[in-house]
C-alpha cells in the first residue's frame, strides 16, 4: 500500500535531470499549492524565489503542529507531507515564486496558485483546490451554473506568469485546482498555451458542454492527464471528455479524495480498469440530479444552502470539527423548519435527488439481474 511518501523514499534522491517529471511528481507539486506560503513565498509582483527547503523551514518555525492537526479538513496533512518533500534531494532545491492567495467575500471567490521552477527552462504552475472556507466551497457549487471568479483569475495568473517564465510549462491541481488548471490552459493566450507540456488534473470536477466544445479546450485536450480515485465523486461532477486513470486508494468512499491515500507503484499510480459500481451510481445520480434542475433552480438551491451556513455562523470546515457538527446540524434543521422558503427549496431539491437515486438503484439492480441470468 505504498503512497507518495513511500515514493519519496524510493526516488527522492534522484534529480529531475536524472529522472524527468512524472504523474506522481505532478501530484506532489500540485499539493504544495495547499500550503499557506503567505509572507514566505514572493508574490507575482516580486522578482524573487525561495527554495522549497528554505520555505518549509520558515513555515514550520511559524506554525504549531498541534493546531494544524485540529483542523477539520481532508488536506490538513499536506504541510506535514510538504516537510518530507522539502527534505528530499529531488524536491528540496526547487524554487518557489509568484505565490498568490486571495479570498474575496464580496465576489465569493477563493483562489490560490504557485509557480515552481523545476529547471531554468521548465516550470510547474500549481492551482490550489478548495480550502476549508465556506466561500471556497460555495464557489465550487456555483460551477454547476456559471463561470466562477476563480476560473477567470486562473486565466489571468497563467497569462501573467507565462510572460514571466520563458520556457515550457506544466499545469496541475487537485480537486477544484485541477478544474482551474484546465480552464486556464484552454482560455490562455495562444503563445502561452503553445508552451504547455501537459495539464494534470487530480480528481477535479468537469465543465459545461459549452466549455468542452470550445476551440481552446479542443486544442489542449490531448495534453490533459486526468486521475481519479476508484470511488471518485468530486472528480466526476459535471461533464467530462476523454479517458482518465482510475487510481487505487487504501481508504474507502469520500476519503479517497485525499491524495495522500492514493497508491503508488514506481513512477506511476496503481490503477484499475474502471471505477466501482457504487461510485458510478453516485456519479450518475448526482449528474442526473444536477441536470434535472434548471440553472435558476441550481442557483437558488446553492444560494439558500450557503445562506443557511452563514446564518448559523458556519464560516469554515473547522466549524464542524469535533462534537460541534451535531450542534450546527441542529441549528440548520431549526432554521429550515422555521422558514417556509428554506423548506420549499430544500424539499424540492431533496425530492429530485431521491427520484434520481431511485432510478440509478433500479438500473443497477436490473444490470445485476441480467448478469446473473447471463
Amino acid at each position: 500500500m505504498a503512497n507518495i511518501l513511500d515514493y519519496l523514499n524510493w526516488r527522492g534522491d534522484l534529480t529531475f535531470e536524472e529522472s524527468p517529471l512524472n504523474e506522481v511528481d505532478g501530484l506532489i507539486l500540485s499539493n504544495l499549492s495547499y500550503v499557506s506560503f503567505d509572507s514566505i513565498v514572493a508574490s507575482p509582483w516580486e522578482e524573487e524565489a525561495i527554495s522549497l527547503r528554505q520555505a518549509s523551514r520558515i513555515f514550520w518555525r511559524e506554525r504549531d503542529e498541534k493546531e494544524l492537526l485540529k483542523e477539520f479538513s481532508l488536506i490538513k496533512m499536506t504541510p506535514f507531507a510538504m516537510r518530507r518533500v522539502a527534505a528530499s534531494k529531488r524536491f528540496g532545491d526547487l524554487q518557489l515564486m509568484y505565490y498568490q492567495n486571495s479570498v474575496d467575500p464580496e465576489k465569493e471567490s477563493q483562489f490560490s496558485a504557485l509557480c515552481i521552477r523545476i529547471s531554468r527552462g521548465e516550470y510547474y504552475i500549481a492551482f490550489r483546490g478548495t480550502d476549508n472556507t465556506m466561500i471556497g466551497w460555495k464557489e465550487n457549487f456555483r460551477m454547476c451554473f456559471e463561470t466562477v471568479p476563480a476560473q477567470k483569475k486562473a486565466v489571468d495568473y497563467l497569462n501573467y506568469v507565462g510572460r514571466k517564465c520563458k520556457g515550457q510549462l506544466w499545469l496541475g491541481g487537485h480537486s477544484k485546482g485541477g478544474n482551474l488548471a484546465i480552464y486556464a490552459a484552454a482560455k490562455a493566450r495562444a503563445e502561452v498555451r503553445s508552451r504547455i507540456i501537459a495539464v494534470q488534473n487530480y480528481d477535479g470536477p468537469g465543465f459545461s458542454k459549452t466549455m468542452l466544445n470550445s476551440a481552446g479546450y479542443r486544442e489542449i485536450r490531448s495534453r490533459i492527464q486526468k486521475y481519479v480515485p476508484a470511488s471518485s465523486v468530486v472528480g466526476m461532477l459535471l461533464e467530462h471528455d476523454g479517458n482518465c486513470t482510475i487510481v487505487c486508494s487504501h481508504v474507502q468512499g469520500l476519503q479517497q479524495h485525499d491524495p495522500l491515500t492514493w497508491r503508488v507503484f514506481g513512477t506511476r499510480f496503481s490503477s484499475v480498469p474502471k471505477r466501482g459500481e457504487e461510485s458510478q451510481m453516485m456519479d450518475q445520480t448526482l449528474h442526473d440530479w444536477i441536470y434535472s434542475l434548471s440553472l435558476d433552480e441550481r442557483r437558488t438551491f446553492v444560494n439558500m444552502l450557503f445562506r443557511l451556513m452563514e446564518e448559523t455562523n458556519i464560516h469554515t470546515m473547522n466549524d464542524f470539527a469535533g462534537s460541534r457538527w451535531r450542534r450546527k446540524l441542529w441549528q440548520i434543521q431549526r432554521k429550515i423548519r422555521a422558514d417556509s422558503g428554506y423548506r420549499q427549496v430544500m424539499k424540492n431539491a431533496g425530492h429530485q435527488m431521491m427520484e434520481e437515486f431511485s432510478k440509478s438503484l433500479t438500473h443497477m439492480r436490473q444490470m445485476h439481474h441480467i448478469r446473473r441470468k447471463g
